[in-house]
């Protein structure tokens, strides 16, 4: 079961043996609407697919609360742990307070996981570019994607440069998703989409000439 819950980006509730997991976890502001959403729920650990605000908003008073373990990518840990300053949002005079506001997580607290590693019968996918350690989850016909693409009413769009730490390695990594075996995509942002409407968008970033090699 895949339930999504629209917070300042999807957030998703998957069932696994013993209970669930919950993969990213809104703004900061949105630990209400989150908290009401796990209440009652046997909850088995939390992933951050990756450091930015909307994403890993609520990890910690999730943590403080439910005690159970964080995995995230190891080259995203050290801005989930405070450990690195994030890089700031385009905007003048608020990027970098805006890209920080998400209160750092305990080191403890984290556990790194790595490319093609099993999480309760899901794998690993590493999906570099949006941030340096984005990772996505994979089993049997359902890929959780992140913010590796968008979907849109014109279907997937590739992730905004303004907010992609190397949109190139983003564009190649849309390549990698292609290739994978799936049939619906759950993203951070818009609706579900297919494989197909996928391996058409690298289609026509190949034809436009804008898919790096």
């Amino acid at each position: 079961m895949i339930q999504r819950l629209r917070l300042g980006s999807n957030s998703y509730l998957l069932q696994v043996e013993g209970g669930f997991i919950v993969v990213d976890t809104g703004m900061p502001w949105e630990w209400g609407k989150l908290g009401r959403a796990l209440r009652g729920l046997q909850l088995r650990g939390v992933v951050l697919t990756h450091h930015h605000l909307d994403h890993v908003g609520g990890a910690r008073r999730l943590w403080e609360e439910r005690h159970v373990p964080v995995f995230v990518h190891s080259e995203d840990l050290p801005y989930i742990a405070g450990l690195t300053p994030r890089p700031p949002f385009p905007l003048p005079g608020l990027g970098a307070w805006l890209a920080n506001l998400p209160r750092s997580l305990p080191r403890e607290a984290l556990t790194p996981v790595e490319e093609g590693e099993d999480l309760f019968g899901w794998r690993v996918v590493h999906l570099p570019g949006h941030t340096p350690g984005q990772i996505g989850l994979l089993r049997g016909d359902d890929f959780i994607a992140a913010d590796a693409f968008l979907v849109r009413n014109r279907g997937p769009q590739p992730p905004a440069k303004a907010v992609s730490a190397d949109l190139p390695e983003a564009l190649r990594t849309l390549r990698k998703i292609a290739a994978l075996p799936f049939s619906t995509a759950w993203v951070g942002h818009g609706p579900p989409t297919t494989h197909e409407a996928v391996r058409r968008l690298v289609e026509r970033l190949e034809q436009r000439g804008l898919l790096p090699s």
